[in-house]
Formats: C-alpha cells, sequence, structure tokens
C-alpha cells in the first residue's frame, strides 16, 4: 500500500492520470492487427496507440498490436503470434553498457516476410530463435535504417542496443534554420552482438556472418557514418551484454526497485509513479523519473528541473530530461515549446537558457573562462531550473568543487552562499584548478 503524498506529488499523481491508465486485455476497437502476445509478468508493458496521447499498461498474457508503441520495464518478454521469435527488453543496471539506455521503447509491425518486424526507439532488446528448428527471421527497424537478421538456429540470440544524444557544444534554435542549411540533430548509436550461436546480417547493401564471442560478434552503426562493414571480434561476452552476468549490490536494489514499482504499477498506474517520485528511496526515485522520460510526460520533467527537493531527484532528474531531449531530432524544440506554453509560464529567454544547459557544452567551452562564470552567475537565477541545471554541470565539470554544498529547493540565501564559494573557488577571468593527480 502507498503511503500518503505529499502535497507536490499528490498534484503530479493527478496530471498522470491521463497519461497512464490500466487495461484490460480486450480486443482493439480499431481492429489492429495481433502480432505477438506479452509473455512476462502485468504492467512490465505500457502502450500508446497511433495518434494518441495516452498509455494503458497491460496486463500479464495480453495482446500487442501492430502499430502501437511500447514503452516495457525491463524483463518485459513477448513472443510473436507463430512462436518463431521472443523479444525481452532488458537494463544495464550496473551502469556497465556503452550506451546510456535508460529504457526499452519499440513498435511491432505486420512481419509480412519476417517472423519479426520491429522498429527500436530506443534501449536494449535480445531476439531469440524460438523455433523447434530451423531458421528464424527478424527485421529491425530504426532511424533509417531496415535490418534483417537470420537466426541460424534455435536459442540463436542477439541484442540491439541503441542510444541517441546531441554532440557536445550543440547549439539550441528555437527557428527553423537557414533555407539550404540541414537542420540540427542528434547522434543515434547502435550495437548489434551476437549472444549466442550465428547469424547472417543484411545491414542496407552489405551482408556480414557474425557467430557469438569467440568469433565476429559486434557490429557499430551510427546515424553519421553508418554501419561499420567490419565486424568486431570478441574473444568472450562483454559483462554489460551478458544476461546471466551477476549484479552489484547497487544493481540488485535497483532492479529490486523496479520490480516494486511493476507490482504497484499493475494495482494503481498514476499512483505508483506518483509515490516513488516522493518515495525517500533513491532507487525508487530514479525508476519513477525514468518512467516519466519514458511515458513522455513532459509537464512531470519540467516540474522536476524547478522543483527538485532532494539531490537525486535534481540530480537524475536533469540526466532524464538531457536524455529525453536526445532522442530524436525535433525533441529540443518540443521541450522548447512545452517551457513557453501557458501552463508551464516561462519566458522564450528562460527557455532559451534552459534548452541550451541540458544540451550542455563541449571542448572549446571548457576552454572559456566565460563558461563558468556564466554557471556560477545563473546559480541566483530568479528560476530554479536555471539555477539546478547550472549546479549540476558545475559538480559534474569541476571535481574541485565536491565539497561545496547547494541544495535543490534551497533559500536565496543557500544559493548565494554556494555562488560565493564557487566564485573564490573559481574567480573570474580563470578557469578552473586542475583535478589532483592520484
Amino acid at each position: 500500500m502507498l503511503r500518503r503524498l505529499p502535497t507536490r506529488t499528490t498534484r503530479q499523481a493527478a496530471a498522470l492520470v491521463v497519461l497512464l491508465t490500466a487495461s484490460s486485455a480486450g480486443a482493439r476497437a480499431d481492429g489492429a492487427r495481433t502480432v505477438a502476445k506479452a509473455t512476462s509478468a502485468a504492467a512490465t508493458f505500457a502502450a500508446r496507440e497511433p495518434g494518441e496521447n495516452a498509455f494503458r499498461v497491460l496486463p500479464e498474457n495480453a495482446p500487442l498490436a501492430a502499430g502501437d508503441l511500447l514503452v516495457t520495464l525491463p524483463g518485459a518478454s513477448l513472443s510473436t503470434v507463430n512462436g518463431a521469435v521472443a523479444l525481452k527488453s532488458l537494463a544495464d543496471y550496473d551502469g556497465k553498457s556503452p550506451l546510456p539506455a535508460l529504457e526499452t521503447a519499440f513498435t511491432l509491425n505486420d512481419p509480412k516476410d519476417a517472423d519479426l518486424d520491429v522498429t527500436l526507439d530506443r534501449g536494449r532488446i535480445d531476439l531469440t530463435n524460438t523455433k523447434a528448428d530451423g531458421k528464424a527471421v527478424a527485421r529491425v527497424r530504426f532511424w533509417d535504417q531496415a535490418w534483417t537478421i537470420t537466426l541460424d538456429g534455435p536459442g540463436t540470440r542477439v541484442a540491439f542496443e541503441l542510444c541517441a544524444r546531441w554532440p557536445a557544444g550543440s547549439r539550441f534554435r528555437p527557428g527553423d534554420p537557414p533555407a539550404g542549411e540541414k537542420p540540427p540533430a542528434p547522434v543515434a548509436t547502435l550495437v548489434l552482438l551476437v549472444l549466442k550461436g550465428s547469424v547472417t546480417a543484411e545491414l542496407g547493401g552489405f551482408a556480414l556472418g557474425l557467430s557469438a564471442p569467440p568469433g565476429p560478434a559486434l557490429v557499430e552503426w551510427d546515424s553519421d557514418d553508418g554501419a561499420r562493414p567490419e565486424p568486431l571480434k570478441l574473444e568472450k561476452l562483454p559483462d554489460w551484454a551478458d544476461p546471466e552476468a551477476a549484479l552489484s549490490e547497487d544493481g540488485k536494489k535497483a532492479a529490486a526497485a523496479v520490480e516494486k514499482f511493476r507490482q504497484a504499477r499493475a494495482d494503481n498506474p498514476s499512483a505508483a509513479v506518483a509515490g516513488f517520485l516522493g518515495s525517500a528511496d533513491p532507487a525508487e526515485q530514479r525508476v519513477a523519473l525514468v518512467s516519466l522520460g519514458g511515458l513522455d510526460d513532459l509537464p512531470g520533467l519540467v516540474r522536476v528541473l524547478g522543483g527538485a527537493k532532494t539531490r537525486e531527484e535534481w540530480d537524475f532528474g536533469a540526466s532524464v530530461a538531457r536524455h529525453w531531449i536526445g532522442r530524436a531530432a525535433g525533441n529540443d524544440r518540443k521541450f522548447y515549446d512545452i517551457l513557453t506554453s501557458p501552463a508551464q509560464g516561462y519566458t522564450p529567454a528562460h527557455a532559451r537558457i534552459i534548452l541550451q544547459l541540458l544540451l550542455g557544452f563541449g571542448p572549446d567551452d571548457l576552454r572559456q573562462p566565460e563558461t563558468y562564470e556564466l554557471l556560477i552567475l545563473y546559480l541566483t537565477h530568479d528560476r530554479p531550473a536555471v539555477r539546478n541545471l547550472a549546479a549540476w554541470h558545475l559538480v559534474r565539470l569541476v571535481p574541485a568543487g565536491g565539497g561545496i554544498g547547494y541544495k535543490p529547493g534551497g533559500t536565496k540565501e543557500e544559493a548565494a552562499a554556494a555562488q560565493k564559494a564557487w566564485r573564490k573557488l573559481i574567480p573570474a577571468g580563470q578557469l578552473p584548478p586542475a583535478p589532483k593527480k592520484e
């Protein structure tokens, strides 16, 4: 049973009711074709139909329709209607993955000439050939790509991990670019790794034979340069990819928080998010913050940026917002539009500052004393979101300032005291002190 929620969290719960609702496994009124069935516990899947804003939390054994966006909790699994391919989403609880994937989302398509056709939006999915005999074919789409993966035999398993983010030093532009100029966009990176068995991968122009370690097991792709034509040979599975790898104590706590959230969400979806946001357990707060971003609750993320009360909510909330704007081209402008909407009330100037702070700084910026002067100046800005994001950058860019206290949601006097300490550490016109050598 969830504890009584504080006033701020109660308001968040009310807002989430329209975004996240329970669902039964009844037939779809629009006649959308069922292409798979959930095979994991209730509330591991949330689905949004095309053209809709609200997500439905799905029960156990729910039919999964083509065209719905499915956002999953770690461990969500499904089987295609023909029983040929199983799909499972996984999480990087210990932070070992080369890509910072916070959550997994994908859309199932009408498979036509394949056993599975899936559009991966973000995160990690593992695909397994579950036939009794023979090959299984999966088509995996992402960004402008459509790869065909032939899983050579029963038990063959491959992992896909996809993440996008803005390059360091990107600049926010609220308007359209000049005529003939390509609009700025995040850079997407994908890793394909064979976990077991062997596959043939058709990667839009060339084909590769891949096999699990020890063998040519890994292919990398990014939206700037495309796929690397030579697979990387691995002697063994990396820890981040091994589904059987043991978790650290922190990883176990994170996994337990996810399972507790799943159980609460199966009972009452909106109350689960609100209750975990108000939890005193940092692992539970993280689960709720990932849910806000994963289910596109932009007003909720804006409230976190400006109204964080704990260091965990302040720290991880900024990471989730940065992750969200990097997921796809145009997300930065969507976030700007939410900030400047009447409901949020940010001026265009303040919204531009927030978006630039979310995009971050490049190497050239970090060699300029003016960058640090501006961040320190923002520590007493009249908008809490600007103060919080400025402090978020400072504590990462300047290890020597780790002992300077900053309270998200603190008083003006506390913010001024932190600003004074930072100005003493980094005087005007100077760069931060070099990190101490170990």
